[in-house]
């Protein structure tokens, strides 16, 4: 086994097509499958389906090297770069994941800290759901995540944390939904109403039916939506209403085109942020410099 056919296996599974992979890595088709067959004889298994082989189906025995491919080639990647870097006399790179919520209306103010303070380190950014986030930590695909939960601990064997703040969650309406004219509003109010589901990729609306479920209810859900600017939208012509992250909703409240409605009664929710890695992350670099930034500065509380 070699770092060459690692590439390529990885990169078959990415595209799930042998053609396509021999086009990202500029070599021809018959090298990639001799590469696989060399790599299958020396495991002594088969690593992709031979029914439609070329499809990049992978067998059990594939989906278990995968993981590990994936975090020999990240190191070796990492190794290159720190190398690189140090030979230029640059301060590293980074890569992160999030939430959208905490993308757009936290983590900018984090990282124009951070980049005061080092200039240098090169940053990659994406964004998704928490169970995803962790795949991605978990695969070596990122150095750290930023994980939303509902609790204000985060626990995993293979993972170490760092919390970095709260924030609080609010019952969100449009400014012509009916609950603006109430004088008090009651969970009971809110039994007829429509809920916008937000988040059910996560643990974000569980957090919500959990907190319903204390007072023997259940919201009525309407639509699903996975993206909070396009539920805000939906909220705005009053399509429905839903609880989101206060930060999210901020502008729309100041300009009058959303309201925060006080619960009576109803217990306060917060999104707990968790800075989330590997505990056998290698810490050099700008990857080092960061947890070292986060644990000094616990950039945020709302």
């Amino acid at each position: 086994m070699d770092i060459k056919q690692l590439e390529v296996f990885n990169t078959i599974y990415k595209h799930k097509n042998f053609s396509k992979a021999a086009q990202e890595l500029e070599i021809s088709q018959p090298t990639v499958s001799a590469q696989i067959k060399s790599l299958e004889e020396s495991l002594g298994l088969q690593l992709f389906n031979r029914k439609n082989k070329a499809l990049g189906n992978l067998t059990d025995a594939g989906k278990i090297l995968y993981p590990y491919s994936s975090q020999i080639l990240s190191l070796v990647k990492d190794a290159e770069t720190s190398l690189s870097q140090y030979k230029k006399g640059y301060s590293g790179s980074l890569s992160l994941v999030t939430s959208d919520s905490f993308c757009y209306w936290i983590l900018p103010q984090i990282l124009e800290n951070f980049n005061q303070r080092y200039p240098a380190v090169e940053i990659t950014l994406n964004t998704e759901f928490t169970p995803k986030m962790i795949d991605m930590v978990n695969n070596r695909e990122v150095h750290y995540a930023v994980a939303r939960t509902g609790t204000p601990h985060f626990n995993d064997e293979q993972l170490k944390s760092e919390s970095i703040g709260q924030d609080p969650i609010v019952l969100v309406v449009s400014t012509h939904n009916r609950l603006n004219r109430l004088e008090k509003v009651t969970v009971e109010d809110l039994i007829n109403e429509i809920f916008i589901v937000y988040g059910k990729k996560s643990n974000y609306w569980s957090q919500i039916e959990q907190a319903f479920h204390q007072f023997k209810l259940e919201p009525k859900t309407g639509m699903e939506l996975n993206d909070i600017n396009a539920t805000k939208k939906m909220i705005e012509i009053n399509l429905g209403i839903s609880f989101l992250p206060e930060i999210s909703v901020q502008d729309e409240v100041k300009n009058n085109r959303l309201t925060i409605i006080e619960i009576e009664n109803f217990p306060k929710l917060y999104r707990y942020s968790h800075l989330i890695y590997h505990k056998d992350l290698i810490m050099t670099g700008g990857v080092e410099k960061f947890l070292q930034f986060i644990q000094e500065t616990k950039p945020y509380t709302l």
